[in-house]
């Protein structure tokens, strides 16, 4: 069965467009201080003293020192004039950045006769680099992937409009944030399916078996949590959180899990429907069974995928947690056991994806539609 897919490609006359003004944004990024409100200023020179080791009585060592800049003015009423600022940093650098000559960064100046101390540091300008940093994913989606790639691209663009969106709609008014971001999901596997494999009765099935997987894994968590009452569930550790905190919860649940289970939908269905072209005498419960195979094959680098994701993300809080004498199991509790509780959920809407497609994609094979 043929994919329908949009009859253009992309082409190196493309993709070296794409270079060409890849470049030209971010050297102009660079130069782009004057369209700044906030004063930009390039580190000229830095001296470094005073250094002082520190410690604490769980035994971690740190260092503090000290730093006089000698900053060049970029923008606003004082472009073009030379200022001293002082800046002090940590080894860790934990809420603190130590700056190089040839650095932009951000200042606050508090009085206009320029005194060293009313220079205040509010960070470094890091546009140029998250400007390159995206030109490198584009051109490495075109030129490898080409089409898919451009694909892949437009889907993500328009997934994170989407994402906004709803965003500003839970924000500004009451409706139901489980409900909107239930929504989005659907809307989200709709697109990112249509746009990455094209219009077919493939796409079909793995719509179909992702938000089925998806939905199934969400309703046995909420049915778990609430025969346990929420026990053992710190939503307190969910900072900055004003609504209720169980939709939130679900709702970083279901959009975390859904590309995974995607993915594995999409290869279980796309080697079922090769299968069965190759051989349409295969019955169903053959079908059935290679289904099953190939989806025990996946899931485990799947689960283990979205595991690390979590543990990246939680680890330098659970090494600050036990660095300042907290016990592992008071750590654990606090820092990751929402985190783990949700990848158990998407390890279980993987696995139930599994039988979900295989049942699908086999009986639209078994019933003749794919041709």
């Amino acid at each position: 069965m043929k994919r329908i897919h949009p009859k253009f490609k992309i082409r190196w006359l493309a993709i070296v467009l794409v270079l060409i003004s890849g470049l030209i944004v971010v050297t102009f990024t660079h130069f782009d201080a004057p369209m700044y409100k906030q004063t930009v200023a390039r580190v000229v020179n830095v001296h470094n003293y005073g250094r002082t080791s520190q410690s604490d009585e769980f035994q971690n060592h740190d260092y503090q020192e000290n730093q006089t800049l000698t900053l060049k003015v970029l923008n606003g009423q004082y472009k073009g004039k030379t200022i001293t600022a002082n800046n002090q940093f940590s080894g860790s650098g934990a809420t603190d950045m130590k700056y190089h000559p040839g650095q932009q960064i951000f200042i606050h100046i508090a009085n206009k006769n320029l005194k060293r101390s009313s220079i205040l540091i509010n960070g470094f300008k890091r546009d140029t680099a998250v400007v390159f940093l995206i030109w490198l994913t584009v051109m490495l989606l075109l030129v490898i992937l080409k089409f898919s790639g451009s694909m892949a691209l437009l889907s993500i663009v328009i997934n994170a409009v989407l994402f906004f969106l709803a965003v500003s709609i839970d924000v500004g008014t009451s409706f139901n944030p489980f409900i909107l971001f239930a929504i989005l999901s659907v809307i989200f596997t709709i697109v990112t399916a249509v746009l990455i494999f094209g219009v077919s009765k493939e796409t079909v099935v793995t719509i179909s078996s992702t938000i089925l997987g998806t939905a199934v894994a969400i309703l046995i968590a909420f049915i778990v949590l609430s025969v346990t009452h929420e026990r053992g569930m710190k939503f307190e550790m969910m900072d900055y959180v004003t609504q209720q905190r169980l939709p939130i919860y679900f709702v970083g649940c279901m959009i975390g899990s859904l590309g995974a289970i995607m993915d594995l939908s999409a290869d279980i269905t796309s080697s079922l429907f090769a299968v069965y072209e190759e051989d349409h005498s295969l019955s169903f419960f053959k079908l059935l069974k290679n289904g099953q195979n190939i989806g025990r094959s996946i899931m485990g680098p799947l689960i283990n995928v979205l595991f690390l994701i979590f543990v990246a993300g939680t680890f330098p809080m659970m090494v600050l947690f036990l660095r300042n004498g907290n016990s592992w199991g008071y750590s654990f509790s606090m820092i990751m056991s929402l985190g783990i509780i949700q990848s158990l959920i998407s390890a279980i809407g993987i696995t139930l994806t599994v039988p979900i497609t295989s049942l699908i994609a086999s009986a639209l094979c078994e019933m003749k539609v794919v041709k």
